[in-house]
Formats: structure tokens, C-alpha cells, sequence
């Protein structure tokens, strides 16, 4: 895709952003130049995957009241888009396609993960831990539901469709990117009921990932400190991202 093209594309998606208010100044920032990078060195069609993963975390916020109002920070666009970013340079360099098959599958993580936390809280049944096998609260990483599970898939389906039909006619390079976007959202959970920190209200006993509840600081409950949900998504994408390349290897 050529440079002006790559700029006003970049410049209407951040526009887009800017106007639904989904990101912070310095997020918005980052994201036009991963978009621009995304959109110069891989193509249209890596572009149009990642507008459809920014779409998918736009719409099913609306089908969640509580999370209208949350901005992206700078950490989020950074643990989702930073290795798909690094993989479309890679690209660039390399000149192989198995960096467009790394960048497909990590984005289709992303909107698996994405669809499978907005949409999954509004099951009827309470989640299960994906460790335990019990029923657990709602909104809390680590729980999974047959509903999450299936919009999941839909979203790992959704990106090795585009990825089949915009970049390469090959069915086992779409298996591998919908099984990457499946499975890295179950590795997802399984980090988040591992190792993402957890907090306690001493107020209302809840378990939460936030540092306040009730309007007053939460205490710790269980998880590395220092690990939270924009580092599980991180640790989730580099786990796909390191086996597609050991795998090529």
C-alpha cells in the first residue's frame, strides 16, 4: 500500500477511535502509527483485520454498560497490537509470508479474547473457572462459558476468513490462524486464573481485579502483583507468537 493511502487510513481509524472516545491521548497516538505501520509495510488486508478487531472491541463494549466509558490506555494498545506490529515489520524485512500467518493468528487471539470477555458476561449462567471446573463470579479472568466459548470461535473463524480470502487461498494456513485465535484465548484464561492478581473489597467481601471497590482500596487476594490483564494479553500473544515461529523453524 503506498504512503498516502497507508497515512489517511491510519488517520480515519484514529479518527474513529478518537470520536467513539475509546482511547487515551498517548493510546491514540501509538495506535495511528502501529495502524500506519500495519497498513504500509503489510497491505489492505492486514489493515481491514485490524479494523475489525478495533470494531469488535467497540461494539460488544455497547452490550456492556460498565465499560462504555473506559478509554484504552497506552499499555493496552501496546500488549494487543505490539507484536502483530512487529510481526507485519518482520514481514517487511524477511519478505515471508509466515509473518502475515503470525500476524493473522495473534489478531485473531485478540478478537477471540475480546468477544469472549464482552460477550461471555452476559450469559445467563454464571462462568467456571477454567482451573477449578466450578462456577465463578462474572468478570473475573481465568472463567469461561459456553457462550464466550462460542464467540470465541466466531471471532477465530472471522480472521482466517479474511486471512483465506485477502492474503492466501490456503486451508491449512486458515486452520492454523483459527486454532491459534481459539486455543490463544483458552491460554488466555488459563494465565488469568494462574497468575493475573486478584483483590478482595473489605467491604463487600467481592472478588475483583480492581485496586478499588466500593470506593476504597481493595486488599490482595491471590496472583502475581505485577501481573495484570494487559500483561496476560501480552504473555498470551508471545505464546502464540513463539510457537508459529518454532514451528516454521
Amino acid at each position: 500500500m503506498n504512503l498516502i493511502t497507508s497515512i489517511i487510513l491510519s488517520l480515519l481509524l484514529g479518527s474513529l477511535a478518537l470520536v467513539k472516545k475509546a482511547l487515551t491521548p498517548a493510546a491514540l497516538l501509538v495506535a495511528i502509527i502501529f495502524s500506519f505501520i500495519i497498513a504500509f509495510f503489510g497491505g489492505l488486508t492486514p489493515f481491514i483485520i485490524l479494523v475489525i478487531v478495533f470494531l469488535g472491541s467497540i461494539i460488544t463494549k455497547l452490550f456492556n454498560k460498565k465499560q462504555i466509558k473506559e478509554k484504552r490506555k497506552l499499555i493496552q494498545i501496546i500488549s494487543n497490537v505490539g507484536l502483530p506490529t512487529l510481526s507485519i515489520i518482520l514481514f517487511h524485512l524477511e519478505k515471508n509470508d509466515i509473518y502475515l500467518l503470525i500476524y493473522a493468528s495473534i489478531m485473531a487471539e485478540s478478537l477471540a479474547d475480546t468477544l469472549a470477555s464482552d460477550i461471555g458476561v452476559l450469559s445467563k449462567k454464571d462462568p467456571i473457572n477454567i482451573l477449578t471446573w466450578h462456577r465463578s463470579l462474572k468478570g473475573l479472568s481465568g472463567n469461561i462459558s459456553l457462550l464466550g466459548l462460542f464467540s470465541s470461535l466466531i471471532g477465530s473463524i472471522l480472521i482466517s476468513l479474511i486471512y483465506f480470502i485477502g492474503i492466501k487461498n490456503d486451508l491449512i494456513s486458515s486452520l492454523i490462524i483459527l486454532l491459534s485465535g481459539f486455543i490463544g484465548s483458552l491460554i488466555d484464561s488459563f494465565l488469568g486464573a494462574i497468575l493475573q492478581v486478584k483483590y478482595k473489597c473489605s467491604k463487600c467481601k467481592k472478588i475483583t481485579e480492581k485496586r478499588k471497590h466500593c470506593n476504597q482500596k481493595t486488599n490482595y487476594y491471590q496472583g502475581i502483583k505485577w501481573i495484570d490483564n494487559n500483561m496476560v494479553n501480552l504473555l498470551s500473544n508471545l505464546i502464540i507468537f513463539v510457537i508459529l515461529c518454532l514451528l516454521y523453524v
